[in-house]
């Protein structure tokens, strides 16, 4: 199982697993073939839902997504597939749903989905995860009172060169952005932008070369396009499109989930559980969107799902129990590669190279 510069090309999946099973998982990828390999796993940890790597590539963070939550830390060899958990602390909160490392290595961003809040942890030089250093808990509702009684903050993710950071809460249609004071170990919130109400943004992605955001709205299923300027203190987040993820004339249910972009930047995919697909976008030079069709992920519930390089597409089918490589051909859209692997309840993939 090897990349193109002959490394094995390893991918580490989160599932809706029980403490008592191996949760995650670590497979390999066949980057030429788009066939999979388990190799290992962990387990001890109640719903490993979602997964963050340390950029040493040496330690794995993730979330334990219970009533009463908590983030978990793991050293790991990717060559021997073994897995040491070095210590986990409360996230203060109910269903931490996503987490995210910053480009340093010392911080860790975790936020509660139904508590609606965001934790700042320290990451010791172990590896280890210090105690909470700073909690903000988000207010508000929206107009969807099955799903936006509350706030329910869903990620975070830092802002590519830059000290901030954006959280979507999709119970209050807001997109705060966070600077993270390192030598405080505080985030200070910086703006809140309020996307339109019944949107529920879910999680972002940035264009590899320009200050562009753009954010998959779970409730309304589109994305959404920003500007980020930095320098603006009052308004640094500029809407420019919004664009459906659904064909034209479905009626189904469905709500969206991932978004990601291809290496180059020359096309972006949203993920839609319902339609058991992902949108597919040609990105301008500008860094706007144009409609490209869709593929579908070959299973049920794509929650969550990784591209690599300009050449796959891996859907993670929560409900059909699988992962599916999709090889992404000339035109941007993925297609079949009739490669899969059985996982039960897979979430999160995240992608490593062993160095």
């Amino acid at each position: 199982m090897r990349d193109n510069d002959g490394n094995p090309v390893y991918v580490f999946a989160g599932s809706y697993g029980s403490a008592g099973q191996e949760g995650i998982h670590l497979l390999t990828l066949d980057r030429e073939a788009g066939t999979w390999e388990r190799i290992g796993g962990a387990a001890g940890v109640e719903n490993p839902s979602f997964l963050a790597l340390h950029p040493n590539g040496e330690w794995l963070y993730a979330v334990s997504e219970t009533n009463g939550g908590a983030v978990v830390s793991f050293s790991f060899d990717l060559e021997s597939a073994a897995f040491q958990e070095r210590n986990r602390q409360p996230s203060e909160g109910d269903a931490p749903c996503h987490l995210h490392v910053d480009r340093t290595g010392r911080w860790l961003l975790a936020v509660n989905y139904t508590s609606g809040s965001v934790c700042l942890y320290p990451i010791e030089p172990t590896g280890q995860i210090g105690p909470i250093a700073d909690f903000i808990r988000h207010e508000g509702q929206g107009p969807r009172a099955d799903r936006q009684e509350g706030p329910h903050a869903h990620s975070a993710f830092p802002i590519p060169g830059t000290d901030d950071w954006v959280v979507s809460d999709l119970g209050t249609d807001g997109l705060y952005v966070y600077r993270l004071d390192a030598e405080a170990g505080k985030l200070v919130l910086r703006c809140r932008t309020s996307e339109q109400p019944g949107a529920g943004p879910r999680h972002a992605a940035f264009h590899p070369k320009q200050p562009i955001l753009y954010v998959i709205e779970e409730l309304s299923c589109e994305v959404a396009v920003y500007r980020y300027d930095s320098a603006r203190t009052d308004k640094p987040l500029e809407q420019l499109q919004r664009l459906s993820t659904l064909p034209d004339g479905f009626s189904g249910e469905n709500t969206c989930a991932d978004i990601h972009l291809t290496a180059s930047g020359r096309y972006l995919y949203g993920s839609n559980r319902g339609h058991d697909s992902v949108a597919v976008f040609r990105v301008t030079d500008e860094g706007l969107l144009e409609a490209n069709g869709h593929a579908s992920t070959l299973g049920r519930t794509p929650r969550n799902f990784a591209v690599l390089g300009d050449e796959w597409l891996l859907a993670a089918n929560q409900d059909s129990d699988e992962v599916q490589s999709l090889r992404i051909g000339p035109d941007g859209v993925p297609a079949a590669s009739g490669r899969s692997i059985r996982l039960a309840k897979p979430v999160c993939l995240q992608i490593v190279s062993a160095k």
